[in-house]
């Protein structure tokens, strides 16, 4: 028998589906970080350890691996030669490899024109018109990455170092990070440098509360994030008259903060990004 495989990797997690040529689910698993720009070696062996364990859930022989077909939709593949090197290095009957945006947004709105946002950990954005697909943002943290649970975290740090410093003022938000760090600015310093984007994200959903309360530097941090998700909805081709979905755990509350044209053309998606991995395997493997 032959087997298509959908992977979903990304800094956080990677998840894989398991089905049979008709499409029909078998198994699903999830794993650990599949980002392949941050770390090559770790997301192929989480990648097929993932995969691995959906064959396990669906009884089928590891073996089967070769008779295969994947789509594997990953964080980092629009960068450098990482794509490259991992496709020489799969074991797959076949595969392909494309950016996590990429199924995202064939999940979100299967083959209709539209865009999205995907705004979790990391971020970015997609459409598809009559010219084809564009994706924008997904240049990973240290450079990119707006409107991000992580770019937030990573400014909200830089915000209280302000503010210990007097150069800002201190809020009831600034207040608390820096007591969390025992009211030592190079706690902060020695801690960041052993943070990933994971880290920063964590401080995400403080700063979101925070501004919901009416928290001054909670409030700022939103709003500077907020229009530069609104600025990247735009470049990457909204258009309120076709599907448009805000996705990723930021995404809603991205929504809410933008002007009423996005949010009367926001619907929910048809899938997931696993999905659309799998949707677009059947689409390459299965048509004449």
């Amino acid at each position: 028998m032959f087997y298509l495989i959908g992977v979903d990797g990304g800094g956080t997690g990677c998840r894989a589906v398991v089905a049979d040529m008709a499409g029909n689910i078998l198994a699903k698993a999830d794993g650990g970080a599949a980002n392949i720009a941050t770390n090559l070696d770790l997301a192929r062996k989480n990648i097929l350890d993932t995969i691995g364990l959906a064959f396990d859930k669906a009884g089928i022989a590891p073996s089967e691996i070769t008779n295969s077909s994947a789509v594997l939709g990953l964080a980092g593949s629009n960068l450098g030669n990482y794509a490259n090197e991992l496709a020489s290095d799969l074991p797959f009957r076949q595969s392909q490899i494309v950016n996590d945006s990429r199924i995202t947004l064939e999940g979100a709105i299967g083959a209709n024109d539209g865009c999205i946002a995907a705004i979790g950990t990391g971020s970015v954005f997609a459409c598809r018109d009559k010219t084809g697909v564009r994706m924008l943002g997904g240049w990973g943290f240290l450079l990119g990455d707006d409107g991000s649970g992580a770019a937030l975290g990573h400014d909200l740090l830089r915000l209280t170092i302000l503010a210990a410093d007097g150069v800002s003022s201190h809020s009831d938000l600034t207040r608390q990070v820096l007591s969390g760090f025992e009211n030592q600015v190079g706690n902060i310093v020695e801690a960041a440098k052993n943070f990933a984007p994971k880290d920063f994200a964590e401080f995400a959903p403080d700063i979101v509360t925070a501004s919901q309360n009416g928290d001054v530097n909670g409030s700022r941090l939103m709003q500077q994030h907020s229009e530069l998700v609104r600025l990247s909805i735009d470049a990457a081709g909204f258009d309120p008259a076709k599907p448009f979905c805000m996705l990723g755990g930021l995404g809603a509350i991205y929504l809410n903060l933008l002007p009423e044209k996005y949010r009367q053309a926001a619907h929910p998606p048809i899938g997931n990004a696993l999905s659309g991995a799998l949707q677009m395997a059947k689409q390459l493997y299965t048509n004449p």
